[in-house]
């Protein structure tokens, strides 16, 4: 597992990359699109950001007998935030391009294990 990246970590990151933007900036920017995006996906719209991904609202709800008997209040169980691939950006380029490596050190469940004999 890799470290999880701040948005200061992100912003310090675009910055290095011959941009005319401060850290201070990029990070104003990611932000306020952070802010919209919420906002935006709270209204019922999806996102997309090319060649990354869709954010969108989704529901889990519980089946009701009819479409008459379905309320929001009895069926809906809750809304999560989905994100897809979209573009270039897919599950055969991410498997392809990974750097995978095996964790020098595990943590075992105590529960889990089985006394030799």
């Amino acid at each position: 597992m890799g470290k999880t990246v701040s948005l200061e970590d992100l912003a310090e990151h675009m910055a290095q990359h011959n941009t005319p933007y401060s850290e201070g900036v990029i990070k104003g920017v990611l932000t306020d699109m952070i802010t919209c995006i919420r906002e935006l996906v709270l209204e019922g719209k999806a996102v997309k950001i090319p060649n990354l991904c869709i954010f969108s609202a989704g529901i889990s709800t519980a089946p009701a007998d009819s479409a008459k008997d379905f309320t929001v209040a009895a069926n809906v169980k809750s809304v999560y935030l989905r994100s897809r691939t979209t573009g270039k950006f897919t599950r055969d380029e991410i498997t392809r391009l990974a750097n995978l490596r095996e964790l020098t050190n595990y943590s075992v469940n105590k529960e889990d294990e089985t006394p030799e004999p």
